[in-house]
């Protein structure tokens, strides 16, 4: 998926798009994304510019970013969204310019409106974060009769 489809896919633009491509690796269950670190990207300026490390926030936003494309790809939403239930992320290692980021999804489970998966993102062989994430999907909840 290039990155303009992506970001119609998501209703996010840059600067806040935080993948360049995305792929389904295994249909329902899995999806790979990447991000390039250019060395002019603007956060590198903006956030400890003595160290040039991508921001754990926004690194965790491709991990997001990811997941949603997966559960999006896996469920279909129609025009709906969903939104954040729950995040917990460990950061590992740092992501710097030059580094093409690697992030694995993986969609766990998918019951009356709330998915939960996994994502871990990857750089030179190392491991830069790990996260396990909750989404909900109002629309697609199973309302009482």
């Amino acid at each position: 998926m290039s990155p303009e489809d992506i970001s119609a896919r998501l209703d996010i633009s840059a600067p806040f798009l935080m993948i360049d491509s995305f792929e389904i690796t295994e249909a329902g269950q899995a999806a790979r994304a990447t991000k390039h670190l250019h060395e002019d990207d603007w956060y590198f300026a903006a956030h400890l510019p003595a160290s040039r490390v991508m921001p754990a926030t926004l690194l965790t936003e491709a991990m997001l970013q990811t997941l949603v494309l997966l559960i999006y790809d896996s469920v279909d939403h129609g025009a709906h969204r969903s939104f954040i239930h729950d995040i917990a992320v460990k950061m590992l290692n740092a992501g710097k310019p030059g580094q093409n980021v690697v992030l694995d999804a993986r969609l766990l489970s998918f019951k009356r409106g709330i998915a939960k998966g996994e994502v871990v993102a990857s750089a030179d062989g190392k491991v830069l974060a790990k996260g396990a994430f909750s989404y909900a999907s109002p629309h697609l909840m199973a309302r009482p009769s």
